[in-house]
């Protein structure tokens, strides 16, 4: 990993970029703005942090305010009013928060990099004795293609990333809980198909229940096409409707109605989890073929 530092080029848009400190790679490309502000805003909605709301706000200004230049400025003082609301005479010898929430963040920082956000190309570190925040690059590992009797390696470009969106519950009772189940056996069902790549679960849970561009959520989970759906019951029959959404262009790629009648809850989801999968391979092998075509 290499650390990076404000770079000292005249700022674009007010906002410095971030080059690698002296003797990180040179070959690493600039730490841009925009892409240190994707990475926080996926910290924030983390299942780490999300319910840290003190945290949060510890984490959001003070990352803000980097960002801005202002890097230096970042004492005790300056956070316990700026992040946390105090008056002005807030006494930092007197109040511990700012101190408190650092040592608090440094933690949960520590173990979201060890879990949820072990894959992240971007890192936020505090130094010790320090409020500013530096910005870590993870220098990507190739990982080993390895070959394995009976498993057939595929190229990179033949393979599709694919989020699975909660499944929303627009009414009736226990649609809610029908359509967690249901997302749940999709995701299951596709990722035995060796032309996909599964998003995890918590990292798509977190968009439940949220109105987002499908083209930012694509960005943020690094997925090329979104499959989500709503659930409406009455009485013994339900009625799902599924969407598969390319993340390029925000466009529908695909979408369906079911109407079916609940033959016992799991049964049912299976059934419907099995045709919406089936339709999702249909059309992304379809579009696969037609780019391999084009390009050849």
């Amino acid at each position: 990993m290499s650390k990076v530092a404000p770079n000292q080029t005249p700022p674009v848009n007010g906002l410095p970029d971030f080059a690698p400190i002296a003797g990180a790679d040179p070959a690493l490309p600039l730490l841009r703005p925009e892409s240190i502000q994707r990475h926080l805003e996926n910290l924030v909605l983390s299942a780490q942090m999300r319910h840290s709301r003190k945290l949060c706000q510890f984490l959001r200004y003070t990352v803000e305010e980097v960002l801005k230049g202002h890097g230096s400025e970042l004492k005790e003082y300056a956070i316990g009013v700026g992040a946390f609301r105090r008056t002005r005479e807030f006494d930092p010898g007197a109040d511990p928060i700012v101190r408190v929430q650092a040592r608090r963040l440094r933690s949960k920082l520590e173990l979201y990099y060890q879990t949820e956000g072990r894959d992240e190309a971007v890192r936020i570190e505090y130094p010790k004795g320090s409020y500013s925040p530096i910005f870590t690059r993870r220098t990507p590992v190739a990982a080993p293609r390895l070959a394995h009797p009976g498993i057939q390696v595929h190229d990179d470009k033949s393979v599709r990333h694919i989020a699975i969106l909660p499944f929303i519950g627009v009414g009736g009772a226990g649609s809610e809980a029908f359509g967690d189940g249901l997302t749940d056996e999709l995701m299951h069902t596709l990722s035995s198909w060796p032309e996909a790549r599964i998003i995890a679960r918590s990292s798509c849970f977190q968009f439940k229940g949220r109105s987002e561009d499908a083209r930012r959520i694509g960005e943020w989970l690094g997925a090329s096409a979104l499959v989500s759906g709503s659930v409406r019951i009455e009485g013994a029959h339900v009625r799902v409707l599924a969407q598969l959404i390319d993340t390029a262009t925000g466009l529908n790629l695909w979408s369906c109605a079911y109407d079916r009648e609940i033959d016992g809850i799991l049964a049912t989801q299976q059934r419907i989890s099995s045709e919406v999968a089936g339709n999702v391979k249909s059309r992304l092998t379809g579009l696969l073929c037609m780019t391999a075509n084009s390009t050849a």
